[in-house]
């Protein structure tokens, strides 16, 4: 399987696709870049597509650029912090259940509501 690296930039018209020792192509929509991109390269190569592994880097500005890679950054850290919340309140509330506190209790001691309780419980 190849695996090619395409810099997408924005233009007036969609996006510019810039394949590493392809060519150049373009796309309507961000969406569509990668399929625009995967046929693209499978056209100038004479390659199957499913052979075709693609790395989009979208680019904007650099600043724009960088404040969308913080971003994602930090919505990967929220999410690792909150699947890691959830795993400890889960074992809280079994914890508290196994201890003889009814649902009732346990949502009140954590701060939690029955509802996101039994949420929690079933992930």
């Amino acid at each position: 399987m190849a695996l090619y690296e395409v810099h997408a930039r924005k233009w007036e018209n969609g996006w510019e696709l810039r394949v590493e020792g392809v060519g150049v192509t373009w796309s309507p929509t961000l969406g569509d870049a990668e399929s625009r991109a995967r046929e693209y390269i499978s056209t100038q190569l004479e390659l199957d597509e499913r052979a075709i592994h693609l790395d989009l880097v979208p680019q904007v500005s650099d600043d724009l650029d960088q404040l969308v890679l913080e971003t994602r950054r930090a919505v990967h850290d929220a999410d690792e912090a909150m699947r890691g919340a959830a795993a400890k309140t889960r074992e809280a509330v079994y914890g508290l259940s196994d201890a003889g506190l009814t649902l009732t209790d346990i949502s009140q001691y954590l701060g939690l509501s029955r509802q996101r309780l039994e949420q929690l419980a079933q992930g």
